[in-house]
């Protein structure tokens, strides 16, 4: 079933007094029906619209690029900051007074009440005392009495796997000229 197209401007087609426009309602052609299009004449070519445009999938997150990620980059500075601690405890525990050894002379980097006793080489300027005996597993400083200007004793704080080490030194202050 067909329906006829609509005449006047009214809501249902009516024709409206005066030539005024209803309130509320905007001049449409064919008001309510589907407009249609022209069609070309009996055996012309038809008329090519371009495609609806379709929707595809999102497009992909931007692929990274080649460099290393924050986290990489952080246990690598980690890795090097403990290599480089392991490095200055190793040598900073290898001239202490705990490796000295008769002849081996010994500066104070610390004071009179807390001593630490370095290992140096003798005939420096820095050399305080030079060791004349090493007595281990002992913390008696009387045995140096006689033999040496200064009894030393140095007890180390045992871990898991020691039982910590404690030795006196005798030593004697360098007389300097």
């Amino acid at each position: 079933m067909t329906y006829p197209p609509q005449q006047g401007p009214g809501p249902y087609g009516q024709p409206v007094p005066n030539g005024q426009q209803p309130q509320g309602y905007s001049p449409q052609p064919g008001y309510g029906y589907p407009q249609q299009q022209a069609q070309p004449p009996y055996g012309a070519a038809p008329q090519q619209y371009p495609h609806p445009q379709q929707f595809a999938a999102p497009p992909a997150p931007p692929a990274r690029r080649g460099g290393m990620g924050i986290m990489k980059i952080l246990k690598i500075i980690a890795g090097v900051v403990v290599v480089i601690m392991v490095a200055v405890g190793y040598f900073a525990s290898r001239d202490d007074a705990d490796k000295a050894k008769v002849g081996d002379c010994l500066t104070n980097k610390g004071n009179t009440v807390t001593p630490d006793l370095q290992v140096v080489k003798c005939g420096g300027a820095n050399a305080e005392f030079k060791v004349v005996q090493v007595i281990p597993d002992t913390l008696d400083t009387n045995q140096c009495q006689g033999k040496s200007d200064i009894g030393y004793q140095e007890q180390m704080r045992g871990s898991r796997r020691s039982s910590g080490k404690q030795f006196v030194l005798c030593i004697d202050e360098i007389k300097k000229s």
